[in-house]
């Protein structure tokens, strides 16, 4: 999964996807990325020290473990 580096807020959603939000208003669209994987809406997104994993978790229990390429 590639993750853009930079100055982003990522985010759960209702929707069960995971949004990158820019948030030094370079991009021209806000969402610079959307991972999509999980069935259920997305509650929780936490980064590993080195930022080179992503884990996000959904209301149904299931954690996805997401690898920057």
């Amino acid at each position: 999964m590639s993750f853009r580096r930079g100055v982003c807020v990522v985010t759960g959603s209702e929707d069960s996807c995971v949004y990158f939000l820019d948030i030094e208003g370079h991009a021209d669209q806000p969402v610079v990325n959307k991972l999509q994987g999980h069935a259920s809406p997305v509650l929780g997104v936490s980064f590993s020290y080195d930022e080179s994993l992503l884990a996000t978790s959904d209301v149904s229990g299931l954690v996805i473990i997401w690898r920057r390429s």
